[in-house]
């Protein structure tokens, strides 16, 4: 995948100066300039001269032709050209040894999702889940070390509400494991209708968390634990379907009023803890006052953040820890950020991360009602299910023996919905659309699908080909469509790098459109079947193969399961 050729031009380059340790990253591969690589310094300062003196290093000649110094032009930025021979740029990108990119040390921390368990998991969920996973996956496809946390409200007064609805409503243990989501959100919805006529319904939800915060009803707290994991079986249900994964499960509750005390104890000391004439505490952010525990006594959430980030540099000593949440929470985090880094200084203010996103509007099933996100999953699913059925180019077995139809409808209605999301940058609000979300044509995560189903169609039907021991010659692929995808296939490792820098999916979606346009264009004439050149049938099938892993392992970064028929 090049990077044999990236490693060359990087460690020469570093052995002058230490602009180089990036280089590897930021090399580009431009439009329309097949086999050759130009860098620009990501860092603004360095000098004309500098770049000057790299044409003048001894490259070897097998791998980089010529080197030349390009100077700023307008608005583009001097930079450094990389011819590299023509063979070895197509034997770079196509043939099949595995190599992986160099592994570095830094640990990323990822806290995206974080349902709160007294809410249904909607689809304002939707957008931190799959930008977080398409991160995170990101950052370790990179060689980065990474943890995923899913960071599950359960904690407050209306968790007393839920017991008080589960009371009203009568709902079994039973009720419960089978569909916790839904039973908690009407328990919720119950007890708080209740609690609009009986004002005692507010004062027995806060004497029923108060029991359960000071562990003095062991019966409830037992039916927590449960209701916990009832739910958190529930949820991975939906990730699973989403490609999303996560390595810890952490809650609000587990910071206890010992870890807030300790808090408390450590602003103190800092004297960042201020009082207000009405009994609060709090903190100065900005000159703003931002309030750390209530008049009574009680935390706030910012106070449980804290708390929260501590214990996690503790645990997993990160080098950078990102928040996936909406753009409405961006005070909360700017006082977060700014309380924590004035506690310590292990935890500088460039080491916390605030990913912010817009919303999505009107994303609702036909019916026009969702509450549950899986709703909008099982929607998206059954108007695939009826597009395969209606559609004179699809075959589906209907038989019992064959209920695939069904897993090909739920993964291409995922993929759509998740393609329709991350094809936009992350902080936009957008308007949801159906018939624009699951359109087989244009730029959509059906396209994706397809275009990976039709190149595994055709490496299928034509494994006879042995390609294993083939030697690559760029000879065979002269026809300008088959040096377009060649030039997208190299790009490949740009997109990856610049949506991991700029956090942007966009990025990476848009690179995997442009290489299906391109692949679509190579496969009209660049025929395999009927040619009678055994190695141009080779090199041929050598750049599909290419394509195909390289848009397999993007749909996978991008949390979508690659189809090989639909």
């Amino acid at each position: 995948m090049s990077r044999y050729i990236r490693r060359a031009i990087s460690e020469k380059i570093s052995q002058i100066t230490q602009l180089g340790n990036n280089v590897y990253q930021e090399l580009q591969v431009p439009l329309k300039s097949p086999g050759t690589f130009h860098w620009t310094p990501s860092i603004n300062n360095a000098s004309d001269e500098l770049l000057q003196i790299i044409p003048r290093l001894k490259f070897d000649k097998s791998l980089i032709e010529r080197v030349k110094f390009l100077p700023s032009a307008g608005k583009i930025c001097a930079r450094v050209e990389f011819k590299i021979p023509a063979q070895t740029f197509a034997e770079s990108l196509l043939q099949q040894n595995e190599e992986f990119p160099p592994q570095l040390k830094s640990h990323m921390v990822f806290d995206f999702s974080s349902p709160n368990i007294a809410k249904p998991f909607h689809v304002g969920h939707l957008r931190s889940t799959i930008i977080g996973n398409v991160l995170a996956n990101l950052h370790e496809h990179l060689g980065y070390r990474v943890t995923r946390i899913n960071y599950l409200g359960d904690w407050g007064t209306q968790f007393g509400m839920l017991h008080v609805g589960v009371q009203i409503l009568g709902i079994t243990d039973e009720q419960m494991r089978n569909q916790p989501i839904e039973s908690l959100y009407s328990a919720y919805v119950a007890a708080n209708n209740a609690a609009k006529t009986d004002a005692m319904i507010t004062e027995k939800a806060r004497e029923s968390f108060t029991r359960l915060e000071t562990g003095a009803d062991k019966e409830m707290a037992r039916q927590w634990q449960h209701y916990r994991k009832y739910t958190v079986d529930e949820l991975e249900k939906i990730y699973a379907r989403l490609g999303v994964r996560f390595d810890q499960y952490d809650w609000e509750s587990q910071y206890s009023q010992r870890h807030i005390g300790n808090v408390l104890d450590h602003l103190q000391k800092c004297k960042l803890l201020l009082d207000e004439s009405d009994g609060r505490k709090v903190v100065d952010v900005d000159g703003k006052r931002v309030p750390v525990i209530k008049s009574d006594g009680s935390s706030l959430y910012l106070t449980r953040d804290i708390a929260a980030i501590l214990d996690r540099y503790h645990r997993y000593n990160f080098d950078r820890m990102y928040y996936v949440v909406e753009n409405g929470q961006a005070d909360h985090f700017n006082s977060l950020f700014k309380t924590t880094a004035a506690l310590t200084t292990d935890i500088p203010l460039e080491r916390m991360v605030h990913v912010k996103f817009g919303r999505i509007h009107g994303m609702s099933t036909r019916s026009g009602k969702v509450v549950f996100l899986r709703d909008v999953l099982d929607e998206a699913q059954n108007i695939m299910l009826e597009k395969q059925l209606k559609s004179a180019t699809t075959r589906v077995d209907l038989s019992s023996s064959s209920s695939d139809y069904k897993t090909v409808a739920d993964v291409l209605g995922v993929s759509a919905v998740i393609i329709n999301d991350l094809k936009l940058r992350r902080q936009r609000d957008y308007d949801f659309d159906w018939q624009k979300v699951l359109q087989v044509n244009g730029d959509t995560g059906i396209k994706l699908q397809y275009t990976h189903c039709r190149l595994h169609s055709l490496l299928q039907n034509l494994k006879n080909i042995d390609i294993t021991s083939c030697k690559v010659d760029v000879t065979e692929l002269s026809e300008p469509e088959a040096q377009d995808l060649l030039n997208e296939i190299a790009r490949f490792e740009q997109a990856l790098w610049w949506s991991k820098q700029q956090l942007e999916a966009c990025i990476l979606v848009n690179h995997l459109f442009a290489l299906c346009n391109s692949t679509s264009r190579a496969l009209k004439r660049l025929n395999i079947k009927n040619e009678i050149c055994a190695r141009k049938q080779q090199n041929r099938l050598l750049l599909f193969n290419a394509a195909k892993r390289n848009l397999n392992t993007g749909m996978r970064i991008l949390g979508l399961r690659p189809l090989e028929h639909m």
